[in-house]
């Protein structure tokens, strides 16, 4: 749906003061919810032993989907992506993501959503969201997105940045729900239809205590 520079991007010149333990999406955040299915999903921050929960679910990504998240063919993750996929440092790069416990009882991944503060204005970061095929249309992508907006807003965070491909209506529309988008622009950066969606981040996100 949206990229996510695969190469670490230089520090921020200013950021904020957190305190990542302090917060509610910090290290030790979990929550469980149950998906328009019934399926159960437990939601907490991606760390860096989830490398290869994130390399299984891309593998389980459609074409479409991968075409969709990287706008452009994708069709593997080297391992400096996923290592820089899975190890965050939850201020200025961010990750939430949703698993599924299997039968086994091991856990399988559904869904990930992230931001990455950007340099040269710090208030601001570029987003993006995914969710495995057989996760979506459920309440998977609203529920991850509407999270990331809320650790968006007590990292100081003032606006996400999402790029999006003209043509992606299912992430088109969940944008227009989740606020008024501020600035709405096709993006010359990348080829292809892509637009940047700006949205405003406002305090606690609707719907997150639900």
């Amino acid at each position: 749906m949206n990229p996510i520079p695969s190469g670490r991007r230089r520090l921020p010149e200013v950021v904020p003061q957190v305190e990542v333990k302090a917060l509610r999406f910090g290290p030790q955040y979990m929550e469980r919810k149950t998906l328009a299915d019934g399926t159960l999903v437990t939601l907490r921050v991606v760390r860096p032993s989830d490398s290869a929960l994130l390399a299984e679910g891309f593998e389980r990504l459609s074409p479409e989907s991968r075409y969709r998240r990287f706008l452009g063919a994708k069709k593997v993750l080297s391992p400096a992506e996923v290592r820089y996929f899975s190890d965050c440092d939850g201020v200025n790069h961010f990750a939430i993501g949703a698993v599924v416990e299997r039968a086994d009882g091991s856990e399988e991944g559904a869904g990930v959503a992230r931001f990455v503060r950007l340099p040269r204005n710090p208030l601001a970061a570029e987003a993006a969201l995914t969710v495995v095929d057989a996760r979506q249309h459920n309440g998977l992508g609203s529920l991850l997105a509407r999270r990331l907006f809320s650790a968006a807003a007590e990292r100081g965070i003032r606006e996400l940045q999402f790029h999006v491909l003209s043509t992606n209506q299912p992430m088109l529309s969940l944008l227009r729900k989740l606020g008024r988008p501020a600035e709405h622009r096709a993006n010359s950066e990348f080829d292809g239809d892509v637009l940047t969606i700006a949205v405003q981040v406002r305090g606690v996100a609707p719907g997150t205590a639900a």
